[in-house]
């Protein structure tokens, strides 16, 4: 991974988070370009695990900052039991 790679991941800040029977929703900032791909998911196997969302490509477009939610699934973050590393903040508003 070159210096730049590194770089680019950041973990995110989260403006809200719900799990529901079959998924884990997060609500993160975007400009325009943000979707699930641009994040991975790093699992610490502890009891809970822990839990941190990790950007890997930044957003450069160029709407206003608002709230989006991405899902991904109960597998993909281990289950539905975890506690999350991540900083969690007030975000912008959803676009209408």
């Amino acid at each position: 991974m070159s210096t730049t790679e590194k770089e680019s991941h950041s973990i995110e800040t989260l403006h809200g988070l719900a799990v529901t029977e079959t998924k884990v929703i997060i609500t993160v900032t975007s400009t325009g370009c943000t979707d699930e791909s641009d994040f991975k998911i790093e699992v610490v196997e502890t009891l809970p695990l822990l839990v941190t969302f990790v950007r890997v490509k930044p957003d450069f477009c160029r709407m206003a900052p608002h709230s989006v939610d991405l899902s991904f699934s109960l597998k993909e973050v281990g289950g539905a039991e975890f506690k999350v590393a991540n900083l969690f903040a007030p975000g912008p508003r959803r676009l209408k």
